[in-house]
């Protein structure tokens, strides 16, 4: 590891590089991340800021694949809320969450999330109590409701729909 250095600085390449080059190295770094999944501005805005691309050139290229439709804020919020609803299960507020901190302006955030409303929520959270029912069954009643409220409570869901969907799923299996 002798003679590396740290990421954190810029290499001699790097400084010496013509604005042109600069442009195109920017470019073929948002095309490639582009290419692999979507991404946010702010994603691809802190990517480059890692690639020591200049800013006035960074803001311009994203500026400008903003404006072609390349980076679409709206659209990844919308299929973000949507895959991970199927995929992880997260609730509104996880999802939120997770948009946030992507860097996704609220209005956009609130816009992907408006059609899950609180009988959505309930739903979900009752499919995922009946997943896992099974590999809670055995346990006391208390000891089950322990690790199903955890295990909803981390996909962000609320106190009061965790409790419903878990007396929903035990009742219609004691009704069994």
């Amino acid at each position: 590891m002798a003679g590396r250095r740290p990421k954190f600085e810029p290499s001699q390449a790097d400084l010496d590089r013509s604005p042109e080059e600069w442009d195109e190295r920017a470019r073929n770094i948002l095309i490639n991340q582009l290419t692999r999944s979507a991404k946010t501005k702010h994603q691809l805005s802190l990517l480059l800021q890692k690639k020591f691309v200049p800013e006035s050139i960074a803001q311009a290229l994203l500026d400008r694949f903003t404006e072609v439709g390349l980076i679409d804020d709206a659209a990844y919020a919308k299929a973000f809320a949507h895959d991970k609803r199927l995929t992880r299960g997260l609730s509104k507020s996880a999802i939120k969450r997770e948009l946030s901190q992507a860097g996704v302006d609220q209005g956009l955030i609130l816009d992907a999330i408006e059609p899950i409303d609180s009988e959505a929520e309930l739903e979900l959270a009752i499919r995922l109590v009946q997943k896992r029912w099974s590999s809670v069954a055995k346990l006391e009643r208390d000891a089950r409701y322990r690790r199903l409220s955890g295990y909803l409570g981390r996909r962000g869901f609320a106190g009061s729909t965790i409790s419903s969907a878990i007396h929903a799923v035990a009742s219609s299996e004691s009704a069994e």
